[in-house]
């Protein structure tokens, strides 16, 4: 099919100026008010896209070969080596110390690749926007079939080694976390089998507390009754004492005194039986309190055990998060790696398997011979309601894209010999000016004020 051949200068809605237009404003960005040229060139860039089945878009391959794109790939380190260290050692602690020191997370270094011929620029916003024929200077292809062939292979050969890595890197994250997992299993039983060995213990012991209570409340019973029934009898002896004083002391036989000693030995007697049931009881109740202070060491030194064990539990997880998060370290600088390549391919509304494209560049050899050159760009119109106030001629447009890579080659390659292919539009070009003036902007208006001499 014929080239799809791209404007030089569109307007706000990407449309493609006229012929003569184009130039005009390309020339008068250029040069601005003052400067002026020796020669001018519209030179033609050839590009050919070539679709790719997988992702639907399009490869964009310099037919100069004059462009290129240099990209970092990462060359990992050999996992598989480690793997089979960690899952051949029977050792749970050199086991987990292996997995602790290992740096997961470290490369043997990176590899830079050239894609020579590979427009790595996006120029998809231009590629609907097709144009009237500009009188170009076309480069010459230098790209062979074979060159095309070669980029392409060598696009799917890197995506597939990034693909394959992004693999490794997933099954790797799923062999630690099986390792991991199985550890955590082992404390898990562990956990189970402190928890059982515990609650057999706890339940003999709470079994013979209630069989110690009900032997101890009989005990009580039976030695509390005895020893109150003798010692209340005591008391009793000693209140008829007192009363007989009492009735003594009516008849003036004793005193009040004498009395009060009787009742003092009464006070005294009564803190005596207190004291020795009180003495009872306690006795009682130690035992229980023993029985029960067992127990509770029992529960403490459970919860210790499986304190433990929940700490070995954590650190695991936390171990596997430490080595996950270096492997999805990796994974990420893969995966942009992998778009990276994929940003090679640009969407395109055209529907063959290949489809040859032409970039216009206006080129300038300047009064001091300096060279410059321009890309697409977007015409900013804007309506100039007193004629007398012209806009400034650097401002009449803006890059649509970036054409950096495209202009330094330009310039590097084919500035020290620029032809003039723009004196013979003249004709074209100043109905161009003419039209850029009526406009508003401040423009030279004849072709032949742009050269140093015509």
């Amino acid at each position: 099919m014929d080239s799809i051949h791209l404007p030089l200068v569109v307007d706000s809605n990407k449309q493609p100026l006229s012929v003569e237009k184009q130039i005009a404003v390309a020339l008068v960005r250029l040069t601005g008010r003052e400067i002026k040229i020796k020669a001018g060139e519209l030179i033609g860039w050839p590009l050919t896209l070539v679709k790719n089945e997988k992702s639907g878009g399009y490869l964009i391959f310099d037919q100069t070969m004059s462009l290129m794109i240099k990209l970092q790939f990462t060359i990992l380190q050999n996992y598989d080596r480690i793997l089979n260290t960690i899952q051949g050692n029977k050792n749970e602690s050199e086991l987990l110390a292996l997995l602790k020191s290992f740096k997961w997370h470290a490369t043997k270094g990176y590899e830079e690749v050239t894609f020579r011929g590979l427009v790595y620029s996006d120029l998809t916003p231009i590629l609907s926007t097709g144009s009237p024929q500009l009188p170009l200077t076309v480069i010459p292809k230098e790209a062979s079939q074979f060159d095309l062939d070669t980029l392409i292979q060598d696009l799917n050969v890197k995506e597939k080694i990034i693909t394959d890595n992004i693999t490794t890197i997933e099954s790797v994250v799923s062999k630690v976390t099986t390792i991991v997992t199985i550890l955590k299993g082992k404390r898990a039983e562990e956990r189970k089998q402190i928890e059982d060995k515990y609650d057999q213990l706890l339940s003999a012991k709470n079994e013979e507390l209630k069989q110690k209570v009900n032997e101890t409340k009989k005990n009580l019973e039976n030695e509390l009754s005895s020893e109150a029934k003798k010692l209340y009898e005591k008391l009793a002896n000693i209140e008829v004492l007192i009363g007989k004083g009492e009735i003594d002391k009516e008849a003036g036989f004793v005193t009040e005194k004498d009395v009060d000693a009787l009742n003092t030995m009464k006070s005294k007697y009564i803190s005596e039986v207190n004291s020795t049931l009180t003495s009872i009881k306690n006795k009682y109740k130690n035992e229980i309190r023993t029985l029960v202070n067992e127990i509770r060491l029992l529960n403490q030194q459970k919860q210790k055990e499986l304190e433990g064990i929940n700490i070995k539990i954590k650190e695991l997880d936390e171990l596997l998060q430490s080595v996950v998060n270096q492997l999805n370290t990796i994974k990420r600088t893969c995966e942009e790696e992998l778009n990276k390549l994929k940003l090679a391919y640009k969407r395109a509304p055209y529907m063959d398997e290949k489809v040859d494209v032409i970039v216009p560049f206006l080129l300038v050899k300047d009064y001091a011979d300096r060279v410059l050159a321009i890309g697409i760009q977007m015409y900013k119109y804007r309506k100039s309601f007193f004629g007398f106030f012209k806009k400034e001629p650097n401002e009449i447009s803006e890059d649509l894209l970036n054409f950096n890579d495209f202009i330094s080659v330009l310039i590097s390659k084919y500035g020290h010999n620029v032809s003039d292919n723009l004196r013979q539009l003249k004709a074209q070009v100043d109905k161009g000016f003419e039209e850029l003036y009526d406009e508003g902007w401040n423009v030279r208006k004849r072709i032949e004020e742009y050269y140093v001499f015509l």
